[in-house]
């Protein structure tokens, strides 16, 4: 992807990242079927991140116009292969945060559809596309317009928990994604979607009701461990 399908704004000395939200949230699974994601919520215009992919790089949200959505870094890169490690010293526990990645992108920057992979420190993740208010479970089907958490053992729970995550591309839509060397869902991913080889980190923020905002700010770190890039990219050097 160009930088041109990212809007920067500059405000004193911090980078303000135009927001790529929909704030799809995916809901629980425990040994019953889980209902129906929620409505996404308008977009904002306001995150904090790092663009510096190879160091640790601290993200923190703590204002009340950050309730209820999903944020991203810039572009990391355009990868077959990327790892990285993330850990959360804050906020609702299962708020998710993770990567976002075979995207499209408009002229202006904003995403119309994505694939999403995450954890929490609650010990889920999940997986899924997102287009619009339209939602696809990666990891079991059931039936369009849902998205849900799983408990997992590879997901290494609490605050402060440094966990890697991987995602590895084969061919046009074919992904691996794993948690800490385990691989927790293989997929081919739906029609219309897996449009790119970009690649995000993402960190959600929980609604008003679930973070306690500004006393405990909701605070995610993360870094790229390794990558491969993208067999086009190679070709264009």
């Amino acid at each position: 992807m160009k930088n041109n399908f990212l809007r920067l704004v500059t405000i004193a000395t911090i980078l303000l990242v135009t927001v790529f939200a929909f704030s799809c949230k995916s809901s629980e699974v425990v040994e019953e079927p889980a209902p129906v994601a929620e409505e996404p919520v308008e977009v904002a215009e306001t995150v904090l991140v790092s663009t510096d992919s190879g160091e640790w790089s601290e993200n923190v949200f703590a204002d009340a116009d950050q309730h209820g959505y999903f944020f991203t870094t810039p572009e990391i890169g355009q990868f077959s292969m990327v790892e990285g490690e993330f850990k959360k010293a804050g906020g609702y526990e299962q708020s998710g945060f993770g990567f976002v990645f075979g995207y499209t992108a408009d002229d202006e920057g904003w995403l119309a559809d994505y694939l999403r992979f995450e954890i929490n420190t609650a010990g889920q993740f999940s997986a899924y596309a997102c287009r619009g208010s339209t939602y696809i479970d990666l990891v079991e089907n059931h039936g369009e317009n849902t998205a849900y958490r799983y408990e997992s053992s590879a997901v290494k729970g609490g605050y402060d928990s440094v966990n890697k995550l991987k995602i590895e591309r084969s061919g046009d839509k074919d992904y691996a994604l794993y948690i800490n060397g385990s691989n927790v869902v293989s997929f081919t991913a739906p029609e219309g979607f897996s449009n790119s080889d970009g690649v995000m980190a993402f960190f959600s923020v929980g609604k008003a009701d679930q973070e306690k905002f500004p006393d405990e700010p909701v605070k995610v770190t993360y870094r790229i461990t390794d990558s491969v890039a993208a067999e086009k990219v190679l070709n264009e050097k």
